[in-house]
């Protein structure tokens, strides 16, 4: 029964490294591919979606008079208004972006929607400090975004 036992395990070993060996010798080793790259269609589809985010940009002096003033109704009109849209913009960009960009671009979506949410709470609380800090954080992470995105350059 032994000699059995010895035979099967032999046997055994032999069986699973020919498979390993048919698995490695069958697998398609790392392909040499050329860096995935932007087409000229891609580029004009990314710089449509980067003009209208960028058209939100060019409108945050008018909101930052706002916070200056506390207009709290004018702020928060703002913030639902011209920039209610803002994150659905970015996430549609981002979905054009290169698969490491686009991890990078959603998760500074994620982050200004949250900017987003941190101001309009402030607003409705009136409290000028933090709509301002809220403000700062929003725009800078804006800019962020838009530094992501590829030029036809």
């Amino acid at each position: 029964m032994e000699k059995f036992r010895s035979l099967a395990r032999s046997i055994l070993g032999v069986f699973l490294v020919a498979i390993a060996t048919l698995l490695v010798s069958c697998s398609s080793g790392p392909n040499a591919s050329a860096p995935a790259t932007y087409s000229a269609d891609q580029l004009s589809q990314i710089a449509i979606y980067a003009g209208r985010i960028e058209a939100s940009k060019n409108r945050l002096p008018e909101l930052g008079g706002y916070i200056r003033d506390e207009n709290w109704v004018n702020i928060d009109n703002f913030i639902h208004g011209p920039l209610g849209e803002i994150r659905e913009r970015m996430n549609r960009l981002a979905f054009q972006l290169l698969p490491a960009d686009k991890a990078e671009a959603l998760k500074l979506s994620d982050k200004i929607s949250g900017d987003l949410e941190a101001m309009s709470t402030a607003v409705s609380a009136f409290d000028s400090n933090r709509t301002n800090q809220a403000y700062i954080r929003f725009a800078k992470d804006l800019v962020t975004f838009l530094n992501l995105v590829p030029t036809a350059d």
